[in-house]
């Protein structure tokens, strides 16, 4: 039996939101983003905007442009909405912020010819939440996620697994999950510049100049992915990440932003029985320079005040120029269970009062939202940021799993 596996993107997700909201936006270009776009409309992108662009350069491209702040709790409403129309189809969903797998692998017995399957499941889901989405199915991932690229906005695509080598032959280099800027930067030089001329390289040739990534590329140059979809119960990262409001300098608003996004990562992890013990932290400046530093913790931990004791002294190290911040993020990994984790016999917590207390904590926020206790140095955003019962309402929020 052939894999069928579909990867399912919502268009323009945020800006498409946006327009749902305010039907007035409708046609507009319009943009979610601070400092630099996080989601732009079609609209938009008409005039050559995209994600990632400043918004200083948006507005000189396009000055008639709606720019708008963006809310993550909105959207994570509207994501899962999609994402349970798609368990409809198939057990088996593995979801990202924007985007989803389904094996559909055997499902033509219960819902019929595949294709058509596609496009009941993109009916359903305009009809639920009047959003657009845009579906490729292929014999795998990385078949159906190149066939849904091909395929947008609001489209449908099916590539057979007789057609792969061709379909994927003249994608640009760069297309191809997993070479990013640098490798594709390589691969160029090589006058390399399609996914066709990148199967022509042997796989030795490729696992000499990459390792691993080269020997993997190898196999998705002919659409080949071993990995399966499954529904992660625990997750490889968890990372938060925003825009400040407007570019600073103030230290105790950079710092009591870091340590908010360092407590929703201890709170996930905490939701979701886990550990980590890898922290990093990324920051943004005003004139486009970036910087990140990681660093593995003493022992695993799902404690707001270890995760961000190594997150503040990680951002000390990175945070050395005198220029004002625009982003900052945080990132927490290698992620255990927390019950597969032997403590060490010179851990600080044996008497257990710092889980206990957080486990109350966490409990008052299940009960009356997150914003029922503020605590440690995200003090520093109150009269700064606005609240609701998710939380500091943040911008441009990538909340990633």
């Amino acid at each position: 039996m052939e894999n069928r596996i579909l990867h399912l993107d919502i268009d323009a997700f945020f800006a498409s939101v946006e327009q749902l909201r305010n039907p007035r936006l409708k046609g507009w270009p319009v943009i979610v983003g601070n400092g630099c776009i996080a989601s732009c409309s079609y609209e938009a992108r008409k005039f050559g905007l995209y994600a990632g662009q400043g918004l200083s350069d948006a507005k000189r491209m396009c000055p008639d442009v709606v720019i708008l702040d963006g809310n993550y709790s909105v959207y994570r409403c509207f994501a899962d909405c999609v994402w349970e129309v798609c368990r409809r189809f198939s057990p088996s969903v593995e979801s990202f912020l924007d985007d989803c797998y389904l094996d559909l692998t055997g499902s033509e017995r219960l819902h019929g010819d595949i294709f058509q399957m596609g496009g009941k499941l993109k009916r359903e889901i305009k009809h639920e939440t009047g959003l657009d989405v845009t579906a490729g199915i292929g014999p795998s991932r990385v078949v159906a996620r190149m066939a849904g690229k091909a395929g947008k906005p609001d489209g449908l695509r099916l590539v057979e697994p007789d057609e792969v080598k061709s379909f994927l032959a003249a994608f640009p280099v760069g297309d191809l999950p997993g070479v990013g800027w640098r490798t594709s930067k390589v691969l160029n030089k090589l006058n390399i510049e399609t996914v066709g001329e990148l199967q022509g390289l042997p796989r030795e040739g490729l696992g000499s100049l990459f390792g691993a990534l080269g020997l993997a590329i190898y196999e998705r140059a002919r659409g080949r992915d071993s990995m399966v979809v499954t529904k992660r119960e625990i997750p490889k990262s968890i990372s938060r990440e925003t825009a400040f409001h407007r570019e600073t300098i103030n230290r105790g608003e950079i710092e009591g932003m870091l340590y908010y996004l360092t407590e929703r990562i201890g709170n996930t992890l905490r939701r979701l029985g886990c550990v980590a013990k890898n922290v990093r932290v990324k920051i943004g400046y005003s004139d486009g320079v970036h910087d990140k530093a990681a660093k593995s913790l003493f022992e695993p931990t799902g404690l707001d005040n270890e995760l961000y004791a190594m997150a503040a002294k990680l951002l000390k190290k990175i945070h050395t120029r005198r220029v004002s911040l625009i982003r900052i993020g945080a990132r927490a990994s290698r992620i255990s269970p927390s019950g597969e984790v032997q403590r060490s016999l010179f851990s600080d917590r044996k008497d257990g009062l710092a889980e206990k207390l957080l486990s109350a904590v966490d409990a008052v926020r299940e009960r009356f939202g997150f914003s029922a206790l503020v605590a440690g140095h995200s003090l520093n955003l109150l009269g700064r940021l606005k609240q609701d019962s998710y939380g500091y309402v943040l911008r441009t929020p990538s909340l990633t799993k």
